[in-house]
């Protein structure tokens, strides 16, 4: 039977030398990095992807190994696999570009936990990296990417170079792109949990031979750069040049209407908010893609924590532009996450058994209500 390649894991990559940093970039020198993933999409073999893309200079990995996850920063006993590019050990990425591995003979499931062990022989970065992992990687000194466990490894929050893991699979299992901010990177949920909306969303289609791939980012807007390359920009290099992309999820917006109110920049308009989903609808639609877009939610109450986040012109727009998403037909569907999560009695703010705290980030249960509105809008 044919088998196809079709993204398991991604990692949408932002710049480390972007002027607003939460986590800052790193540079690594006769180091192991150990980082952990999970990818969806069962198959008999699987490709590794790094990226170079913002990096200044070639970035050289001297050794490179895939296992099952075990605990901690431990790797299952007899799964260690050494990945190659192009038949060999090391690879050496030019700036701007990535490197895909040669396909590796190791068995996921439907959903599986890899280690994945780099080793930077000589010194490099900083790094092209995704600030907010929500999984914790370990740093140990030297070649130790074929030990079993690190002892005492530094801990580290974001992800390093990593960006995808594809699988080799049946033909028609379908992917979703989930892409979006730090509501679908998984802000305000718990870390190391796997219980952003893109996890229990992807518990909930599973069974309907459909997987989830995380693109969101942080911060992340539709427009503007900064907290990674506008929505925009990114679109074609993260969402539409991932092998096997059958639906996308489109959940940004509502930085743009605020985060101009703490980093001191002019407003973005209605119209031009429209002008941005319009786009991305239409080369959506090009690649076939079934497309579902997300009202924007509240945040009523996040002036106290993020100054200038929350005010009436921003509620005005927001509202503005959730009236456009509910009626227009530029998108396949709509989940209304505002409805899903706002309270009944004070629709200007998240209810507070799905609030994180600050606001604006639902918590693990607000995922949930963001995952089950999601797979309404899906149909599954």
């Amino acid at each position: 039977m044919t088998q196809t390649w079709i993204a398991a894991f991604r990692s949408a990559p932002v710049s480390p030398y972007e002027p607003t940093l939460v986590y800052p970039s790193r540079s690594f020198n006769n180091q192991t990095l150990r980082q952990i993933v999970r990818v969806r999409g069962g198959g008999d073999h699987l490709r590794v992807r790094f990226s170079n893309l913002y990096g200044k200079e070639p970035l050289t990995i001297a050794r490179t190994r895939v296992a099952l996850h075990a605990t901690g920063s431990a790797i299952a006993p007899g799964t260690d696999i050494e990945v190659t590019f192009g038949h060999t050990s090391d690879v050496t990425i030019d700036a701007g570009h990535e490197a895909v591995s040669d396909p590796v003979g190791l068995a996921t499931t439907t959903e599986t936990d890899l280690v994945i062990s780099t080793y930077y022989a000589t010194p490099c970065g900083p790094a092209t990296y995704h600030p907010f992992a929500l999984r914790t990687g370990y740093v140990a000194a030297g070649d130790a990417t074929s030990q079993p466990g690190l002892l005492h490894p530094e801990e580290v929050e974001p992800r390093f170079h990593l960006t995808g893991v594809d699988v080799l699979t049946s033909p028609g299992r379908r992917v979703v792109a989930a892409f979006g901010d730090s509501l679908s990177d998984g802000v305000g949920s718990t870390p190391g949990a796997n219980l952003r909306y893109t996890d229990q969303l992807a518990h909930r289609t599973a069974a309907a031979d459909m997987s989830v791939i995380n693109l969101g980012i942080a911060g992340n807007r539709l427009l503007t750069d900064v907290f990674g390359e506008s929505g925009t920009a990114r679109f074609d290099r993260d969402v539409l040049a991932a092998p096997g992309v059958t639906h996308l999820i489109l959940e940004l917006g509502l930085n743009d209407i605020c985060l101009p109110g703490m980093l001191g920049t002019p407003q973005v308009s209605a119209d031009e908010l429209i002008d941005g989903y319009t786009t991305i609808a239409e080369r959506a639609r090009r690649h076939g893609l079934t497309t579902i877009i997300t009202t924007l939610t509240p945040f009523s109450g996040a002036e106290a924590i993020s100054s200038g986040f929350d005010n009436p012109e921003n509620e005005e727009l927001r509202q503005r532009i959730n009236r456009w998403i509910r009626t227009s037909r530029e998108f396949d569907a709509v989940a209304d996450l505002d409805r899903a999560l706002r309270h009944p009695a004070a629709p200007a703010t998240l209810y507070p058994d799905y609030d994180s705290g600050d606001h604006i980030h639902p918590n693990d249960a607000g995922a949930q209500a963001m995952a089950d509105t999601i797979a309404k809008a899906l149909q599954v």
